[in-house]
């Protein structure tokens, strides 16, 4: 859990314990690798001071991500721009906030099936919750007769699924399994996503006859 701001040692034992765990996996390094990598003398126990265990760093890292995450969602939940509008930034902010958190995602999608209840948590409060904040969204569209959806729950994931996965193999593998730049990806969901969604007809409709 977060006990408040951590102090400047405290942050770094938390950065290298991020990067070592994305590197090497979380099996694989010890506490004295994340105290050299700290800047922290290795056998000294010191991690000690910020944290009482190798695996308090990691539900710590969990719990970074899954307030960033929350942060994220609320932010839909409160998003006042046309469909258009709003497609756009939902595609940038996810692809965004999934390149900032490669070495976190490496981590949960490698590490966490040996600890159910952080496995669990990420699954609920960045997985399941993203995916419900989009359906809300769809669905309040949809109501203001604003997109053509029939089964939101079934859009959202197409939506939601692709940019996740665009990005996911890249964390996994430290490259694209495609070539295509972000940009390029980004207008064809947009593109796609419009015409799913019916917002092109808008468009029409406008035109001058």
């Amino acid at each position: 859990m977060n006990d408040g701001p951590r102090t400047k040692a405290a942050e770094r034992v938390f950065s290298a314990a991020l990067r070592l765990f994305a590197e090497k996996g979380y099996e694989r390094t010890s506490v004295p690798d994340i105290q050299a990598a700290a800047g922290l003398s290795p056998n000294s126990g010191a991690l000690y001071k910020h944290f009482p265990s190798k695996r308090a760093l990691l539900e710590a890292i969990v719990d970074h991500y899954v307030e960033a995450a929350k942060f994220a969602q609320s932010t839909l939940a409160e998003l006042d721009l046309p469909p258009r509008e709003a497609l756009a930034w939902i595609g940038r902010k996810m692809l965004e906030m999934m390149a900032e958190r490669r070495a976190e995602l490496r981590i949960f999608w490698r590490d966490l099936e040996q600890f159910p209840e952080l496995h669990q948590r990420v699954r609920e409060n960045v997985m399941q919750a993203t995916y419900r904040g989009m359906v809300m969204w769809l669905e309040r569209q949809r109501e203001q007769g604003k997109l053509e959806v029939d089964d939101s729950s079934a859009v959202a994931a197409v939506l939601v699924g692709s940019l996740a996965m665009f990005r996911a193999f890249e964390s996994l593998w430290g490259e694209k399994a495609i070539d295509v730049a972000d940009e390029k990806f980004l207008k064809a969901w947009q593109d796609f996503s419009e015409k799913a969604l019916g917002i092109w007809k808008s468009d029409e409709s406008a035109q001058p006859r």
